[in-house]
């Protein structure tokens, strides 16, 4: 009997003890590490012989995208990779260089396959000599113009440079750019190289100079053996092809706006027509479109001609205006500077189409209940309104059917705007001065989220100017070397080894705020 109520008793503690669920102990968070006895040949081994490797690791591994991360220096065509329980196996299908130190980078492909521990950056290393290469060549690869990293930049070296202008040539040695700009070539001969960076983009470990951003160093680069701090690495810079200003599309919209759309940004381009007037919109930046409207749309055909700085002649088109792609016969507008109207500043309405006439007994502006006067202009589509007493208080702006009338017959709907203000106390200005000791002419751009707030160009190498009334955030001033003169960022041309315009920004984020002036001094030497 107490043989059974032992029996119970531990059948008891067994059972409550399975109401919790089993634990895995502490999380794998190791990647795999090689085993360098059992590996064949081990790694750092010289007088390589065979085509066939095996690197051994503590744990089962998988491979991760190795078109992507793995590669070999110098690069071998005809290989096999694959994983195998705890190995990695490599078959080298074509002879071996002789007298050559062979790195096989693996960057991010090994993992285990437990947790998906990544083994970064792994190299693996051998020579079919006596000894092992152990220069190496550091730098830096950020975008020409932006001064920031391109995703999937490749660097290749090459011994001769005829070898560079080749899409089929292999270099001698490759590698590819970190996320911070960063690259590092090792086990290097000891030689002079050309170098190229490229943007990757169909990750194939070739580039196309016609379509992808590339850059290189005009002169040699020489690897070295031991890091000397006081030598700063080399920066490369990528920029975009060179391309022809060219005609890419152009859309006819009813009733009679034209867009132009080119294949580049160019301050440089106009429109005309024998046939026709075209009223044509200012362009205040460097833009890839034009946009104008036609006076009169009896006809179906519009030809016209395109010329500018930058086309070896005028070029001549045409376009269909009876099936437009798009019907906009209501005439309207939109207060573009109505949420940062600054003091002094007129607002403007930017119509859909060409206004041809205003009548102002239909247009009421009133201030705290009182009539103002209409003082206006416009130009094209834009109306400008411009505010009595330097903009202070609040308007409201009314607009009744028939006052604004466009060039094509069409008219305005009713319309209330009411009219807020900011106060000069609500912004801050720059006070700057720059100076460029190498380059005379140059553009000075302010700007604020990637967005040019103001442009100011200078030919005498000195620019003292201001921007006011800007508000509270984070500014900062970029300079364009323009050495050719054309009023924009110029990119350069691989074939005939010229580099982009060289682009600098000052060197930390300029802080407004409300009520705050700020003086820069910027000497670029």
């Amino acid at each position: 009997m107490k043989d059974v109520l032992k029996i119970a008793v531990v059948f008891l503690f067994w059972s409550c003890a399975q109401q919790a669920p089993l634990t895995g102990g502490i999380k794998d968070t190791i990647p795999p590490e090689i085993i360098n006895f059992k590996s064949y040949p081990k790694n750092l081994s010289t007088n390589f012989q065979s085509n066939n490797i095996r690197i051994e690791f503590d744990e089962y591994i998988k491979l991760k995208n190795t078109s992507k991360n793995f590669f070999v220096n110098p690069p071998i065509e005809d290989i096999a990779i694959k994983a195998a329980n705890k190995s990695i196996l490599i078959t080298i299908n074509e002879e071996l260089k002789a007298q050559t130190t062979y790195t096989f980078n693996f960057g991010s492909a090994i993992e285990d396959i437990t947790e998906g521990n990544v083994l970064e950056d792994f190299k693996y290393v051998v020579s079919t000599g006596n000894y092992i290469d152990s220069n190496f060549f550091d730098g830096f690869a950020f975008d020409a113009f932006s001064k920031k990293p391109i995703e999937n930049t490749k660097i290749f070296l090459f011994e001769n440079l005829i070898d560079t202008f080749s899409k089929q040539k292999l270099p001698n040695y490759l590698s590819s750019v970190k996320e911070d700009g960063s690259f590092s070539l090792k086990n290097l001969t000891n030689q002079p190289f050309y170098l190229v960076a490229f943007e990757d983009e169909n990750d194939n470990n070739s580039f196309d100079y016609k379509t992808e951003k590339i850059g290189f160093l005009k002169e040699n680069i020489y690897p070295i053996n031991k890091k000397d701090s006081t030598v700063k690495p080399p920066t490369v810079l990528l920029f975009s092809p060179e391309k022809k200003l060219k005609l890419i599309d152009k859309k006819y919209l009813y009733p009679g706006k034209v867009l132009l759309l080119f294949n580049k940004k160019t301050a440089s381009v106009s429109v005309t027509s024998a046939e026709k007037k075209l009223i044509v919109v200012n362009r205040e930046y460097p833009s890839d479109s034009l946009e104008f409207w036609i006076d009169s749309i009896s006809s179906k055909i519009l030809n016209a001609t395109i010329s500018s700085d930058f086309l070896d002649s005028a070029k001549t088109f045409s376009i269909t205006t009876s099936n437009p792609e798009k019907t906009d016969s209501t005439f309207t507008f939109r207060a573009k500077n109505l949420s940062n109207l600054k003091p002094n500043e007129p607002l403007r309405l930017h119509f859909n189409h060409p206004i041809s006439t205003i009548d102002t007994s239909k247009i009421t502006l009133l201030k705290d209940s009182i009539a103002q006067p209409i003082n206006f202009s416009f130009s094209a589509n834009v109306f400008y309104l411009f505010l009595p007493n330097g903009n202070t208080g609040t308007y409201n702006f009314d607009a009744l059917p028939g006052a604004f009338n466009s060039i094509y017959g069409f008219t305005n709907d009713s319309t209330t705007i009411s009219i807020q203000p900011k106060k000069s106390s609500d912004y801050g200005s720059i006070y700057f001065s720059v100076s460029v000791e190498d380059s005379t002419n140059f553009i000075c751009q302010v700007i604020k989220k990637n967005k040019v707030v103001k442009a100011f160009y200078c030919s005498n190498g000195l620019l003292k100017d201001t921007v006011q009334m800007c508000l509270p955030g984070n500014y900062n001033i970029r300079v364009i070397k323009d050495s050719d003169k054309d009023g924009a960022f110029s990119t350069g041309n691989f074939l005939q080894k010229k580099l982009a315009e060289q682009v600098l920004y000052y060197n930390q984020p300029i802080e407004i705020k409300a009520g705050w002036d700020v003086e820069i001094n910027w000497e670029i030497k």
